[in-house]
């Protein structure tokens, strides 16, 4: 049995900068309540422009994926806090 769960839209945008020695990708995420959260990723240029790109995005995202971990751990701390406060 399938629900119609509500669905709550996200975007992310990628943007990637080829420099002469370095390739640098940044992910932005944009939640529906306005909040972003952004995560940066480097590569050397010592391999193909393509391969550079990869590896920037792959490094973006995981830095992303840090930065959305921190913000979850954050709210449930602060929500752990309020509960045991009151």
């Amino acid at each position: 049995m399938e629900m119609d769960l509500p669905t709550r839209k996200w975007s992310l945008d990628a943007a990637i900068e080829h420099g002469p020695n370095r390739t640098r990708a940044q992910i932005v995420l944009r939640a529906p309540d306005g909040q972003e959260f952004s995560g940066v990723g480097l590569a050397l240029r010592t391999a193909p422009e393509q391969v550079a790109s990869y590896l920037a995005l792959g490094r973006a995202l995981s830095d992303l994926t840090e930065e959305l971990v921190e913000a979850a751990t954050a709210e449930l701390d602060a929500e752990a806090g309020r509960t045991q406060h009151t």
